[in-house]
């Protein structure tokens, strides 16, 4: 038991870090929203086929297909498809720092919602997170002028936003869904189908003859393990230990991508972005703290 529990935190912590690497490098040559939505026929499909030979295939009700659409459009179309967008225009690094912001965006939403109630610690945890993504842009604010990286940004902030408001609504009104593989394969399927139907719409003439190898490489590496591996190690963490310490415990993700990000693709990693990677970090450990104890 404790060997598949450790063999799953590695593979939540490691995995997931790299995909920001994999994606950064697939968008070297591969237009974003079709290299999100082949990552997720890829992986939808090898689910697929596994539930199939193992005659788990489960009958889809409207009902259960609504669900999954809505979390199929926030979580994977909009939260996956843009972060993919914007690492086109920014590095994997300061994407993997933005996106640790997500955490304090569930925890505002749930605040405003009335699911939480503010308090001392709440507020403390919030000043270090917004503390830390003031650090990350005090010397970079004159490069939100420039078109791309604005893009960049806005994309990212806009896929923790979708993020956040899909991970509230999957915990709200379960019952009667689908098993969790279902759940994912009808999610990715539709996902894949919606975000290369996007990037054909905006660029109808797509030619993979400009696709590098390395592209190639990295979208089969994202369908295979940040998307299958990562996301299964993930739901088995989640029966094993309680949600919030997997939630801290991936924050080994950022690390993972920033050292990425520094030793492929000659990424800067500055004293800045340590000093504010962990104020980031600090401000999640202080929210989660009593539910840890």
């Amino acid at each position: 038991m404790k060997t598949k529990l450790y063999l799953a935190l590695f593979c939540v912590a490691f995995f997931w870090g790299t995909t920001f690497l994999g994606i950064r490098i697939g968008v070297e040559t591969i237009p974003p929203f079709i290299l999100a939505g082949i990552r997720n026929l890829i992986s939808g499909s090898i689910i697929f086929f596994y539930l199939y030979s193992q005659k788990k295939l489960e009958k889809v009700s409207p009902r259960q297909f609504l669900r999954a659409f809505i979390l199929s459009i926030l979580m994977i179309v909009l939260a996956n498809g843009l972060t993919t967008y914007g690492e086109k225009y920014i590095t994997s690094g300061l994407a993997s720092l933005i996106s640790t912001f997500t955490p304090f965006c569930v925890l505002i939403l749930n605040l405003i919602f009335g699911y939480e109630k503010l308090s001392v610690k709440t507020v403390v945890g919030i000043l270090l997170g917004m503390f830390g993504i003031f650090l990350i842009y005090q010397s970079s604010l004159t490069d939100l002028l420039i078109p791309e990286y604005r893009q960049g940004v806005f994309a990212l902030l806009f896929a923790i936003l979708a993020w956040a408001i899909g991970t509230i609504f999957m915990k709200r009104g379960s019952e009667n869904s689908l098993t969790m593989l279902m759940n994912v394969c009808v999610q990715m399927l539709i996902a894949g189908v919606v975000l290369t139907a996007i990037q054909f719409y905006f660029t109808p003439d797509i030619s993979t003859t400009t696709w590098s190898l390395r592209s190639v490489f990295a979208m089969i590496y994202l369908a295979l393990f940040g998307s299958v591996v990562g996301y299964v190690a993930f739901s088995y963490l989640i029966t094993q230990l309680p949600s919030t310490k997997v939630v801290v415990l991936s924050y080994i993700n950022l690390v993972v991508a920033l050292f990425l990000g520094w030793l492929i693709l000659d990424e800067k990693i500055t004293i800045r972005i340590i000093i504010a990677a962990a104020f980031i970090i600090s401000g999640v450990l202080v929210v989660n703290y009593r539910k840890m104890k």
